[in-house]
């Protein structure tokens, strides 16, 4: 799991965090607002309750950390 990003976007680039296996947020300046682009790969479902609890619950407080007058982009599979 990855970004791309242009090279004429490159300088926009605030911040790129890595939260787990599954779990990634890349930050932009933009003109008016930042955006965060939180990029997740969801567990199948076979897991477990105990599993499915714990990515979601890992996917909220990833969400939750994003400064609130970003605005927020969800990508996933």
């Amino acid at each position: 799991m990855a970004f791309v990003v242009n090279s004429s976007m490159k300088r926009n680039v605030l911040d790129f965090k890595v939260v787990d296996d599954r779990i990634r947020i890349l930050r932009i300046k933009t003109k008016f607002h930042n955006l965060q682009f939180i990029n997740v790969h969801a567990l199948t479902e076979d897991k477990d309750e105990i599993d499915m609890e714990a990515f979601h619950h890992k996917m909220e407080k990833s969400y939750d950390i994003c400064p609130s007058n970003d605005i927020k982009v969800l990508l996933g599979t």
